[in-house]
């Protein structure tokens, strides 16, 4: 069994490599975007045919994609760094900042993120705006809920 404070300790560093995570991707979709932008401005000055009219066009495109997958995931570090405001606060309900361990996963309620381990375990990251959180929400320890025909009981939060 996990100490409170080392409950505590783990929530810091689950949350902190969510962080971590969240800005490799933001970091990732500026240099992409930097990549594009600049291919866009050292052909501007060349003659154009129908060919580079056509790239420059998905590449405008793709650019305008990326800008809105990076508004996205800068809303979710956002998130992530709230959370930070209130690591130390003990969770005994399924809420923002939770770490939720179930009979079939482990969730952290913060952002939309891929799995991901700390310490060895795996980890799930949700929002509170995915259907799944709404399954759950509010419910405590040794409650069960349902989502997508599979039957989750809470073993644990923190």
């Amino acid at each position: 069994m996990i100490s409170t404070i080392d409950k505590k300790r783990l929530r810091k560093k689950i949350l902190d490599a969510c962080v971590a995570r969240q800005q490799i991707l933001i970091d990732d979709f500026k240099e992409r975007i930097k990549e594009l932008t600049a291919g866009q401005q050292t052909n501007h000055d060349e003659s154009y045919d129908q060919k580079d009219l056509a790239f420059n066009s998905m590449q405008t495109t793709e650019v305008n994609a990326l800008n809105k997958e990076l508004e996205f995931a800068n809303a979710e570090l956002d998130i992530l760094r709230i959370l930070h405001l209130s690591e130390d606060v003990a969770r005994d309900h399924v809420a923002p900042g939770a770490v939720v361990v179930t009979n079939h996963h482990t969730f952290f309620i913060s952002a939309s993120l891929e799995k991901f381990t700390v310490d060895g375990h795996l980890y799930i990251g949700i929002s509170t705006s995915s259907p799944l959180y709404k399954a759950m929400e509010g419910k405590t320890k040794g409650e069960t809920f349902s989502y997508s025909h599979i039957a989750y009981k809470i073993k644990d939060i923190f």
